[in-house]
């Protein structure tokens, strides 16, 4: 938990795996080996004690047959509607456009996020990262890390409504 603002939203991933995992009626192993990651390693995601790249979450996501964006941050529908790649091509092209319209250098985005430059250069450059980083690359830049990341859904996240629904009008009776 996060104190004076919302928890990330990342924070869901593992309950997310598991899920998904017991939905497709998967044992861990198998689910480690059709994603072609070690069995420990979705082991320590499930359970929460380790951090994946986002394209290990890739991974995942395309042997669970779920969108990545969804396993990854909650966002977006669950399942995938037919064959569909879910693969982190583009996210250095997207995070460097969209650093360059923010107007922001290298250095100065790697230090609102608490990165060196060179391992900021190094995403650009097609690097892999964590869920965490993009994430937080994304609320930086004021984009949906579905988006930076997979190329997944609208580039803004659009804010949940608060509060009551607007009330229906009632048919004209005309």
């Amino acid at each position: 938990m996060v104190r004076g603002r919302k928890n990330p939203r990342h924070f869901g991933l593992a309950l997310r795996l598991k899920q998904a995992r017991e939905q497709c009626g998967m044992k861990k192993s198998p689910l480690a080996e059709r994603a072609g990651i070690a069995a420990a390693t979705e082991r320590d995601i499930e359970s929460g004690e380790r951090m994946p790249t986002v394209g290990t979450v890739a991974r995942l996501a395309a042997a669970l047959d779920v969108l990545p964006g969804w396993l990854a941050y909650g966002i977006g529908d669950v399942r995938i509607a037919g064959p569909k790649a879910t693969t982190t091509t583009g996210m250095a092209a997207r995070l460097q456009k969209m650093r360059t319209q923010r107007g922001l250098s290298k250095a100065a985005l790697a230090r609102l996020v608490e990165l060196s430059p060179t391992a900021l250069a190094n995403i650009e450059s097609g690097a892999q990262s964590g869920v965490d980083v993009v994430e937080t690359l994304a609320r930086v830049l004021d984009i949906s890390p579905a988006w930076l990341a997979f190329g997944q859904g609208p580039e803004v996240v659009p804010e949940p409504r608060r509060g009551r629904p607007p009330a229906q009008s009632p048919a004209d009776p005309r």
